[in-house]
């Protein structure tokens, strides 16, 4: 590479940004003065690809440590042969911009590229680098970027929505997919966006390891399954929670889903996987969208997205999102009213310190939630009944108030000790909450029970202390990882739930609605009902051997504990409390750079599941189980495809409600599965994401050995599909279709619940004007109006039609 003039101090405007903060690997002989010398100089590995320009920036980031700044419109198309080997990161930067028409400046911890200085037609010639120990003396500061600048620019549908970094993997800070020995599934913005979510369930429809079980719209907690395993279990910036709900995807950037056991990783769970929903973070340059829409039947809303720098050294950055929605659902009766305020600041202290804020004020009122329903033994399930009606009764309504503060601290030592420390707190305030379960008694007939109960309370709290070190042992690399991650709940009951009994009979015909009930007025106060913590510490190390193998090798200590009390406050029940050990190892081989097969084993603590309301020990809390998943993957890079595939067998306790009615614990449910996932670009103009699970789960042991779990489907398979019409530029058609297997609806295994496909159908127009968009997006669900039971307590969503216009400015 040829040397021409040194780089002048201009440096450019910042757009579409791509750029990662991770700790650094451990470094050469210093060669140079100053800290940022040394750092250019610094010997370190490399394995980055062919590929575009935009993507190799994000491997650079994220295997040099610096943070990388550019114009994403300006490197959009180019392309780079990439970089392989130990060398300084200023020698690697140096091969992959070669011939790409551009060149670099490095000050402090950032890198700016500009367009190389040309020496004669057709001849392109990169200047020097230019390393600074400090800020210049003359013009502005670009601004800083962190860690989530990063995956602003991953996941767009111009690159078939498919991922390279994921902002954590419990305790480990950021990791690339390819390298991660885990099975995960990211649904990023712009796919969150297209489909045009409203809430979790509309993402876990999309998702292939995904299925909701309790949806939102019925106003108990949200439930979903991954591997065949239901799960409340889910987590926000990394930071555990253990229920949620009313959960938003307006101010999230991506959902990250982990397929398979995570104790080691997020502490006691369930064995099926974990949710991690990741906040949107300020941008770098000024960003604005505005959008108007309608959710289905008449929910129509409005939503602002915000951004960008505050001061002009780049130093302070703002997110906000906005949004107001109220009116009827697609089905009878049933109306959503909400508001949501969800802001996020973020701090460049210095150079090595950053500081990241969030606040949030979420108001939901649902009237007519979804009636929870339930079969007699001995009585056979109907077909599923009308999705477009309200089987409840439309005085029935809940409502939430929830406030969220979220502080994240990431301070850099020196290049090779960095500290993570974060904490999150969440109050759900819930003045009133109503539902309805239907009981099936007889071939024609159910009856309906009226819930009615007085306000509740729940805080909810969060917080993790991590170090980072990187450092080598003779030929093995380690980055190691540290410290201590937990949460902690406190509830507040009622004493006032004057509940209806029983009452019908009523026709499967029509939905009967009768009036009100006088409920007594509430005149008591929350009391007291107790307080549940986890805490983990936890120690992992990440082992590279040379360029291709790598080891992770861990243990969690995982503490449950859980205090419960009655309206008199005394304790109502013996204290929960057990702790374990949680390991976990595993190896992954990399022959070849767009290649990587993993072997795993792991670990994990779970507390016990708590009875349904129709058992005889309702809410009963059952004791704690011990998970295990053995796993073998493989990840592939192919084109503009991301594949990946796993062998997986998990095990637990067996939870299960008897004949009698009592909710217990008896055997063991074991999983095993074959998995597989496609995301991104098939040809220039066809993107896919989808995926299918084969699974055989059975029990093992106890009263119900060789019978197979309730809810709990043999096979499910996802395809959701773009096609960019070349004859109309802008237009792009869209459609899904996802079918899940037969599944059990009882323990006894002979209430049996159909098998069922739905699919959609939608349009997507981007329209340019000037540098601006408006994006005109249309999306039919449940094209044929199928009427379906998810599972043995829900039936699913009828046919609703979503539009929205999207103006980004």
């Amino acid at each position: 590479m040829a040397l021409g003039d040194e780089v002048r101090a201009r440096g450019p405007r910042l757009s579409a940004v791509t750029a990662v903060l991770i700790t650094a690997a451990a470094a050469g002989p210093l060669m140079m003065t100053t800290p940022a010398q040394a750092q250019a100089s610094a010997q370190r590995r490399f394995d980055i690809e062919a590929q575009s320009l935009s993507d190799a920036l994000v491997l650079f980031a994220a295997q040099s440590g610096y943070q990388v700044a550019t114009d994403g419109a300006t490197i959009q198309g180019v392309r780079t042969n990439g970089v392989r080997g130990v060398l300084s990161s200023a020698s690697a930067l140096s091969q992959i911009l070669s011939g790409t028409g551009f060149t670099f400046r490095i000050r402090g911890n950032l890198v700016t590229l500009e367009p190389a200085p040309r020496s004669g037609e057709g001849t392109i010639q990169l200047g020097p680098v230019r390393v600074e120990g400090g800020a210049e003396s003359k013009g502005t500061a670009p601004p800083m970027p962190t860690v989530a600048h990063a995956i602003q620019d991953e996941g767009a549908a111009r690159d078939g929505y498919r991922v390279r970094t994921l902002t954590n993997v419990g305790p480990f800070s950021a990791q690339q997919v390819l390298d991660t020995p885990y099975s995960v599934s990211v649904t990023p913005r712009e796919l969150i966006q297209n489909i045009q979510a409203q809430s979790p369930d509309d993402i876990f429809k999309v998702n292939p390891y995904t299925r909701t079980m309790t949806a939102q719209i019925t106003g108990w907690v949200p439930m979903v399954s991954i591997r065949g395993f239901q799960t409340y279990d889910r987590a926000e910036g990394g930071l555990r929670r253990s229920t949620h709900h009313a959960a938003v995807v307006e101010d999230k950037e991506r959902v990250e889903v982990l397929g398979g056991l995570s104790g080691f990783l997020y502490g006691a769970s369930s064995p099926g996987g974990m949710v991690n929903y990741v906040y949107k973070r300020p941008t770098l340059d000024p960003f604005h969208s505005v959008t108007v829409g309608n959710y289905g039947g008449n929910q129509y809303y409005g939503h602002g997205d915000f951004g960008g720098p505050i001061d002009t050294d780049g130093r302070l950055g703002y997110r906000l999102n906005v949004v107001k929605q109220a009116g009827d659902t697609a089905v009878d009766d049933q109306n959503i009213n909400r508001f949501l305020a969800s802001g996020a600041l973020d701090w460049r202290i210095t150079d090595r310190l950053i500081l990241e804020l969030n606040a949030a004020y979420h108001h939901y009122k649902l009237r007519g939630p979804a009636a929870y329903w339930f079969v007699r033994a001995g009585v056979m399930r109907w077909t599923a009944p009308d999705a477009s009606k309200n089987w409840g009764q439309p005085w029935i309504h809940d409502e939430f108030r929830n406030v969220k503060l979220m502080a994240k601290l990431n301070y850099r030592f020196s290049d090779h000790v960095t500290l993570r420390g974060s904490y999150a707190w969440d109050n759900v305030d819930r003045p009133v909450q109503e539902h309805t379960q239907n009981s099936i008694r007889s071939s024609t007939q159910y009856y309906q029970i009226r819930i009615h109960s007085g306000r509740t309370k729940d805080r909810n709290q969060a917080a993790n202390l991590l170090l980072d070190f990187d450092f080598d042992t003779g030929p093995l690399s380690h980055k190691l990882t540290l410290g201590y991650f937990g949460y902690w709940t406190t509830g507040w009951g009622t004493s006032h739930s004057p509940n209806t009994t029983y009452l019908g009979p009523y026709s499967r015909s029509a939905p009967t609605y009768v009036p009100r009930p006088d409920f007594p007025e509430d005149h008591s106060n929350p009391y007291y009902s107790g307080r549940s913590r986890n805490d983990n510490f936890v120690i992992g190390d990440q082992i590279s051997m040379g360029d291709q193998v790598t080891a992770l090798v861990g243990v969690s200590r995982s503490e449950i504990f859980n205090r419960s009390f009655n309206m008199a406050g005394e304790v109502s029940r013996p204290d929960y409390a057990k702790g374990r050990w949680s390991p976990t190892f595993a190896l992954s081989y990399k022959p070849i750079p767009w290649l990587t097969a993993y072997a795993s084993y792991i670990e994990g603590l779970e507390a016990g599941g708590t009875a349904p309301l129709e058992a005889v020990n309702a809410r009963e809390i059952m004791p704690p189980m011990v998970s295990r998943q053995k796993e073998i993957g493989v990840k592939a890079e192919l084109g503009g495809l991301l594949l990946t595939g796993a062998l997986f067998d998990i095990s637990k306790a067996y939870e299960l409600l008897t004949e009698a009615g009592r909710y217990t614990q008896d055997g063991r449910q074991k999983h095993r599965g074959l998995e597989f996932t496609a995301t991104g670009r098939i040809t220039e103009n066809l993107t896919v994401v989808g995926g299918f699970t084969a699974l055989d789960a059975d029990v093992e042991g106890g009263g119900d050995g060789g019978l197979a779990p309730i809810n709990v489907a043999r096979n499910w398979a996802k395809l959701y599909l773009e096609y960019d019409l070349p004859f109309i530029p802008g237009l792009t058609a869209t459609g899904g279709i996802y079918r899940t297997d037969k599944q059990w609806g009882n323990a006894a295994n002979t209430d049996r619940i159909p098998a069922y496909a739905t699919f959609d159908l939608g349009a997507r127009y981007t329209v340019p004007i000037d540098d601006k968009a408006l994006v005109l997006r249309l999306t039919v669900n449940n094209v044929a109006d199928k009427s379906y039971w998810t599972n043995a307590y829900y039936v699913g969503q009828p046919r609703s039609i979503a539009f929205s216009a999207q103006f980004q400015f």
